[in-house]
């Protein structure tokens, strides 16, 4: 379900109108109580998870540097001279000259 970013603004200042006052529930500027955006959490945590049965595995990849600084310098991947900087590329690290932009 598609969910304006007002939405949660406005539940995340009902939250901290209940932090300071330390009364009841609070009402945004629609009429919706924290138990509304409670409940609706709830339903929206069963429609995740029933969709995630039915989806296709996610095949996760972990994070790769953009750039890499090495005092005393590292090889590069392509031409094999030592550069303090070297910046990811399709065969690896590589310096400022080998780096295709």
């Amino acid at each position: 379900m598609d969910r304006s970013l007002d939405e949660f603004l406005a539940s995340d200042e009902g939250d901290e109108d209940d932090e300071d006052e330390g009364e009841g529930e609070s009402v945004d500027g629609d009429g919706h109580t924290d138990a509304d955006a409670t409940a609706d959490a709830a339903t929206d945590a069963d429609a995740t998870t029933e969709s995630d049965d039915a989806s296709p595995s996610l095949t996760v990849h972990p994070a790769e540097s953009t750039m890499d600084w090495t005092p005393g310098g590292a090889a590069c991947a392509v031409c094999g001279e030592s550069a303090e900087r070297r910046w990811r590329d399709d065969e690896g690290l590589v310096c400022l000259d080998c780096k295709t932009w």
